[in-house]
């Protein structure tokens, strides 16, 4: 396939392949791969360390077999007041306190009128049914929102409600930790939240990793940062008996069930990626309002996609590179030893912008990588079936496997389209020649003739192809055999080798000859006569699609034809045939140097210019 069409095929393919994967990505086809994707990125690059400035209160199961369910409103309040004592900046209650649960309730509620503790309520659902925190209490709701195939990946931060604007429990957290307002906004865009001086932008419908979900409110992907366990924790029972307060200070706390017979916990890429079941909703609510800090005091920047110019140029190109491997790198295991180790560094590169909070288009560039590689791979990879038919049609069974391979090794500089080009050659051909086979035919029948004629014109082509010959017709009752053509030989010594293979080829069929004659029984013994002449010569195809055949012509075929027909002129050897022959141009090609006996009386077609012509069945 000629360089522009190779680069013609490289830009279609691109294109198909790209302009494909980037409209299933618009339409979210793509979106589980991605999320996908984004666990295993998120869990590879884990801190092991728990999250620095948010510290776990969980109520176990053990808590609630003494406490009983709900927590009681007594052991709650004294919770939160040692938390407080101990210097915890805020602390969050992560247990819904919308009945009296024991005694102790005046005390909760004064405790919960404290400005640095928020209680958890719940958003209304889809009947309008929601849960209050109690009255007089800062609160922050709880909700989580949850992606089609069940894993928490987004929080929500704020939604617009009838009686105004509600805030999360983590945002609601963050502003407290960091004395900062929970609304502060964007000079330049109201719309957009501002922590500290970060600007927060939402979830926009149809970006990022999400194509399909709601991002009603003001959502964000939840950044997890570190690996399970995410966050440090002191047992409730333990603050509530006074031990590890230490722990506390300068800390944000949230207290929350970890019970397995209280559902309060989640799916989340760490869970996906380890095979952890799940991880509970306050540790959720933890890894928000770490991040939330983290922005407040610009340690994190947040988390933002690339824009989709350069998401599409980043798909093109990947596709453009895949079907670049398989066009244009020949050899096929290289070209897909190539094509994995870029799927890998693809793979990796662009998951590694993820740690500097930019979601690149993994999922699609790979495909894109693959598919590319893979297109064209298979357009080439018929290309070439097509030029192995080609070839096979061509050359047929004339040639060795050996030689076979070499012209397929070759073909970028032997073929033009799917057939051998049309070039000037040198060659040693060799004619032999079943002598007195028509009068042989003529005393046979038809079958048994045909029979005796292909025994031997078998067993020569067998010699040929074993001794690097082309063969490059039958000719009825002989074969015309050529050693330096489909694969020209370039210099001397290659003509030379081509010569010497010629003589051995042309001893190696006397030899069958006699082998044969030796084991016939009531037929005729086969005469042979053979004939090598060396010289230029013109190779190329003949013949109509389909039925194409490789041919050499020239005076040099011409020469040979006659010598082979002027060898009945000299007496049979012992053996009962006649000696192979060469003219004297072969002869000084195998041995430049040797003074060749020669014989007399071969003349070329003009009837004057005679040919030297060397006997050779016996010379060494």
């Amino acid at each position: 396939m000629p360089i522009w069409q190779r680069w013609v095929l490289v830009g279609a393919i691109t294109l198909i392949t790209g302009v494909t994967l980037i409209e299933l990505r618009q339409r979210g086809v793509l979106e589980p791969l991605e999320l996908v994707q984004y666990d295993w990125t998120t869990t590879v690059a884990a801190d092991p360390e728990p999250i620095a400035d948010v510290v776990l209160v969980p109520v176990s199961d053990r808590d609630l077999g003494e406490w009983g369910w709900p927590v009681p409103d007594s052991h709650l309040s004294q919770i939160i007041r040692n938390l407080l004592a101990a210097g915890a900046t805020t602390v969050g209650v992560d247990i819904y306190r919308d009945v009296p649960a024991g005694e102790g309730l005046e005390d909760l509620l004064d405790v919960l009128n404290d400005p640095r503790v928020v209680v958890i309520s719940k958003l209304p659902d889809h009947r309008g049914v929601r849960i209050e925190a109690p009255a007089g209490a800062r609160t922050g709701f709880s909700d989580i929102p949850i992606d089609p195939d069940g894993v928490g990946r987004r929080a929500l931060l704020l939604v617009n409600t009838q009686d105004g604007i509600s805030l999360s429990l983590p945002l609601q957290l963050a502003a407290t930790h960091t004395g900062q307002s929970a609304l502060k906004t964007d000079p330049e865009n109201p719309r957009l939240l501002m922590l500290g001086n970060t600007v927060v932008k939402p979830l926009a419908k149809g970006s990022n990793l999400f194509r399909k979900v709601d991002t009603a409110g003001y959502q964000i992907i939840i950044e997890y940062k570190n690996r399970l366990p995410i966050v440090q924790s002191v047992p409730a029972a333990d603050v509530l008996a006074g031990i590890g307060l230490d722990q506390f200070k300068g800390k944000a706390v949230i207290i929350g069930i970890t019970s397995h017979s209280v559902k309060d916990y989640f799916s989340t890429p760490l869970n996906r990626s380890t095979g952890a079941s799940f991880t509970f909703g306050a540790e959720i609510h933890a890894v928000i309002l770490q991040q939330l800090i983290d922005y407040s005091i610009g340690r994190l920047p947040p988390l933002d996609s690339m824009n989709g110019l350069f998401s599409s140029l980043i798909i093109l190109a990947c596709a453009c590179a895949g079907a670049c491997v398989s066009v244009f790198v020949r050899v096929a295991g290289n070209a897909v030893l190539v094509a994995f180790v870029g799927g890998v560094l693809i793979t990796f590169g662009l998951s590694a912008f993820q740690q500097f909070a930019l979601l690149a288009p993994v999922v699609p560039s790979l495909l894109a990588w693959t598919f590319g590689f893979l297109s064209g791979f298979a357009i080439i990879s018929g290309f070439s079936r097509n030029q192995r038919r080609a070839i096979a049609q061509v050359f047929s069974s004339h040639l060795s496997e050996e030689l076979s391979a070499e012209i397929w090794q070759q073909r970028k500089n032997l073929l033009s389209g799917d057939k051998p080009k049309s070039r000037r050659v040198f060659v040693t051909a060799l004619l032999a020649d079943i002598e007195g086979s028509t009068r042989i035919g003529n005393s046979m029948g038809a079958e048994d003739f045909m029979a005796w004629v292909a025994r031997l014109l078998d067993r020569l082509g067998e010699v040929a192809r074993d001794h690097g010959g082309f063969v490059e017709k039958y000719t009825g009752d002989g074969i015309l055999v050529v050693f330096g053509a489909p694969i020209p030989s370039e210099t001397q010594d290659q003509r030379k080798t081509d010569a010497q293979s010629g003589l051995r080829c042309a001893r190696a069929m006397r030899s069958a000859v006699i082998e044969l004659n030796g084991v016939l029984h009531n037929q005729p013994k086969y005469g042979l006569r053979i004939a090598l002449n060396s010289g230029e010569a013109i190779g190329g195809t003949l013949g109509v699609r389909g039925s194409m055949h490789y041919n050499v012509v020239g005076d040099t075929l011409n020469i040979v034809a006659r010598l082979e027909s002027w060898i009945k002129t000299l007496p049979p050897e012992d053996d009962g045939l006649r000696p192979i022959c060469m003219t004297i141009d072969t002869a000084r090609l195998i041995d430049a140097k040797l003074d060749w006996p020669v014989l007399s009386g071969l003349f070329h077609d003009d009837g004057e210019t005679e040919i030297p012509v060397v006997e050779a069945s016996h010379l060494e």
